[in-house]
């Protein structure tokens, strides 16, 4: 078994994804194959959830290897408070862990929720949104991060700085990156 795979990556969650023949499955960590291999590519478990990819599309299985959510996002991510973001038809939005669309995929692009928030943009500018799809801060910066004891990181005309979780600006200085 040592040697048997062609790629492996590390534990997570007490599984590892590994590649045999050009396609992914599962270990757990006695070695014991928990996953066939059988997708075309494949990630780390996060909250209990793996991305997959077959036939082009992305979805998601659970640590039994039963296929939880069916392979069918243009691209996808990994569950982060229950959320995951996926792309459909070049947007980007959220489904929980039934595989339920919770935001429509109506963003140009998604990050993860962090602290109940998660960065979106939109016609080139980042803001906020919460788990019910509400806007809670404008798409109006040029970069922005994850929220992490309650400030993110965002950078707008050049500079970095960082906002609350209302959006306001607390501490903006060019040299906070």
């Amino acid at each position: 078994m040592f040697w048997e795979f062609d790629c492996v990556c590390e534990f997570n969650e007490g599984f590892a994804a590994v590649q045999k023949d050009g396609k992914w499955g599962y270990i757990n960590t006695k070695g014991e194959q928990i996953v066939e291999c059988k997708f075309d590519d494949a990630y780390y478990f996060n909250e209990g959830f793996a991305r997959v990819k077959k036939d082009g599309k992305w979805g998601y299985i659970n640590t039994k290897g039963e296929q939880i959510i069916e392979c069918k996002f243009d691209d996808a991510y990994c569950f982060s408070e229950g959320f995951a973001w996926v792309e459909k038809d070049g947007k980007w939005g959220y489904i929980n862990t039934k595989g339920e669309q919770i935001i429509e995929c109506k963003f140009d692009f998604a990050w993860s929720f962090n602290e109940g928030l998660a960065a979106v943009q939109k016609d080139g500018k980042c803001g906020y949104i919460n788990t019910k799809g509400e806007q809670i801060v404008e798409c109006k910066f040029d970069d922005a991060y994850d929220f992490n004891e309650g400030f993110a990181r965002v950078k707008k005309d050049g500079k970095w700085g960082y906002i609350n979780t209302k959006g306001c600006s607390v501490i903006f200085d060019e040299s906070k990156k």
